[in-house]
């Protein structure tokens, strides 16, 4: 629950955005900063709230929050001015991030044979609230207001927040260290700076529609700022790795192969998801001129498959190992991108898109339990909480790379700039199937051998 709610406030002011900017009196480009607001905390806290949670205790930081989470959604309807609105954003998505520690219960917590499906249903719960946003936002703006969406999940958030305190019971604690602040202060400014830098070079240039003033602007023109602020704080992180007798990660981590391809894995996983989310959908806007709320009825298509091949394929792993549903997943995302990018055009039929859009849900459905799986099986109990942070980074990298470096292709009535998006994604996700050929071979079950005498 929480990982989706935290997903979904990712993306669920998308459609809702002329009415929201309307609301505050700024020009609807700047709704894209509001964006940018929420995803940067969402994304650079979650190495660094992992470790938080091995030293001061997982359910403690979980309940925080959930706290923020709700507490920024309840109270955003309450202003009427831009600044704050982007002040309450950055609360929510600071919370959102923070949730996101949930992964630590299921990789602790459940059975080897368990824990493949349950990482496969959290996974698939991260992508339905992804790609439900945008449709789950605008029909709540159509309906209710846009001030509907912070009450919904502001209030789903403050019943999470008391299911967990009741329900959950703390996670045993890892060895008692000193935390390391200077790493945790190096790492979250530079690479809150390489989001934001991201970001700004592509997908606010993009989506602000070449907008001359404003915040869009403004931070699109800061966006070498930004990158040599990330130069700088890498540095500093590294120097700090190295000098720092408890630093702040486990460098161990990334001696792990399987630790490694993981991770690449799921980064690819998203660079998919998100440019197939997002693009399919603009397409449909800005090319076939469908409204924005029939445009979202192909996101629900990609939702529904997304949510139960993703199911399965944890599923899928835990029976015949990560491989199959890996590679199957990668091949199946990346031939709907081809196809998108040799049959979808204005001379032919949007339905391409309806048929399209459930198969891709599915291609990236299949890799999400087992990418999970495989980036986690091999690590050491001390360093499992900041081994899911990892991963939950490298999930949200994805999605700024989808969302900004692709972004920079996207020309909005152009048709041949979604071709060219496309087939840069088909390309990106042939690579994830190629990962596969990586991994390690599943050990054999060895023969039962009886107990030695004792």
């Amino acid at each position: 629950m929480a990982t989706f709610l935290s997903n979904l406030s990712s993306t669920g002011t998308y459609l809702a955005a002329p009415e929201i900017t309307r609301a505050l009196g700024v020009a609807q480009p700047a709704s894209i900063v509001s964006v940018i607001a929420y995803l940067v905390p969402f994304a650079v806290v979650m190495p660094v709230i992992a470790k938080l949670g091995d030293a001061f205790g997982h359910k403690r930081v979980l309940l925080a929050g959930l706290g923020l989470y709700a507490a920024g959604s309840l109270a955003t309807p309450a202003f009427s001015g831009f600044i704050p609105f982007l002040g309450l954003r950055l609360v929510q998505g600071l919370g959102g991030g923070i949730m996101l520690v949930s992964m630590v219960f299921i990789a602790r917590q459940l059975a080897d044979r368990q824990r493949e499906t349950g990482l496969g249903i959290w996974r698939a719960a991260l992508l339905a609230g992804t790609v439900a946003g945008p449709p789950i936002g605008g029909y709540l703006a159509s309906l209710l207001g846009w001030q509907s969406i912070f009450w919904v999940t502001g209030l789903a958030g403050a019943a999470a927040f008391g299911w967990a305190a009741v329900g959950l019971e703390e996670l045993p604690r890892q060895r008692a260290r000193r935390f390391d602040w200077v790493g945790a202060v190096a790492f979250t400014v530079s690479f809150t700076a390489l989001v934001v830098g991201l970001a700004a070079a592509g997908f606010l240039r993009t989506m602000g529609g070449g907008v001359a003033t404003g915040p869009v602007a403004t931070l699109s023109s800061l966006a070498p700022v930004f990158l040599g602020i990330f130069v700088v704080g890498l540095a500093v992180l590294i120097v700090n790795q190295r000098v720092n007798a408890q630093p702040l990660f486990a460098s161990s981590l990334w001696r792990n192969r399987q630790f490694v391809l993981g991770n690449a894995g799921t980064f690819l996983v998203c660079v998919g998801m998100f440019s197939a989310m997002m693009f399919t959908s603009l397409m449909l806007r800005n090319v076939f001129d469908f409204p924005a709320m029939q445009a979202s009825n192909a996101l629900l298509l990609m939702t529904v498959g997304a949510v139960v091949f993703g199911i399965w394929g944890g599923s899928l792993a835990g029976r015949f190992g990560p491989k199959l549903p890996w590679a199957t997943g990668f091949v199946l995302t990346a031939a709907t991108f081809v196809a998108l990018a040799v049959f979808v055009s204005p001379v032919t039929s949007a339905v391409w898109l309806f048929v399209l859009a459930p198969l891709s849900g599915a291609g990236q459905g299949l890799p999400l339990g087992p990418t999970a799986s495989v980036a986690l099986q091999d690590v050491p109990a001390e360093t499992s909480a900041e081994a899911t942070g990892w991963f939950d980074f490298s999930h949200n990298i994805g999605r700024a790379v989808a969302i900004g470096g692709l972004g920079a292709l996207f020309v909005p009535g152009e048709a041949a700039s979604y071709t060219t998006i496309f087939w840069v994604s088909a390309a990106l996700t042939t690579l994830g199937a190629v990962l596969v050929l990586g991994l390690k071979r599943p050990t054999p079950v060895a023969e039962a051998q009886p107990a030695p005498a004792t």
